[in-house]
């Protein structure tokens, strides 16, 4: 005769919108069908200080063949432009853009690297990771920015 296991007389909890699972027609971790909307994000390590926009200070938009996408954040604004098709994958030499909102520098590359994981095409919605290192030139010496560890959400790619 089988004896059950411990785990198997533990009740498990409920279904909610905040058990940090994807369930219940979800369509993202604890957001979409019956719980909130899901709203897109951007975050990233900044020369190690936490950047993350949250949806309203987000725009994004996909013409001719680029998609754009920028956020706001305390150490400043973060641009990624991408171009190329709308397919999963890891591209290098996009062009990103860091502007610290305490010295107004701005730091640019165009050595990005974008990774894009998943594109939902109903919702017009792209995920994926990005890093790089901008450089400020209209400094002497010039300065770097690092960028590491980014992600972004639920990015709008409509066409503008």
């Amino acid at each position: 005769m089988k004896q059950e296991a411990e785990t198997d007389n533990i009740p498990q909890a409920a279904a909610s919108c905040d058990d940090g699972i994807m369930n219940q027609g979800e369509t993202d971790i604890d957001c979409g069908g019956p719980c909130p909307v899901c709203l897109g994000n951007i975050t990233a390590s900044v020369d190690g200080a936490d950047f993350n926009a949250a949806s309203g200070t987000i725009s994004s938009f996909y013409n001719n063949s680029a998609l754009f996408m920028t956020g706001t954040s305390t150490p400043g604004s973060l641009s990624l432009i991408y171009s190329g098709p709308l397919t999963t994958g890891t591209y290098a030499n996009c062009q990103g853009m860091f502007t610290s909102s305490s010295t107004s520098q701005s730091y640019t590359t165009n050595n990005a690297t974008v990774t894009f994981t998943s594109f939902n095409f109903i919702d017009s919605v792209a995920a994926g990771t990005f890093e790089f290192d901008a450089i400020n030139l209209s400094v002497a010496p010039p300065d770097t920015v690092h960028i590491t560890n980014g992600q972004f959400k639920r990015i709008s790619f409509k066409k503008n």
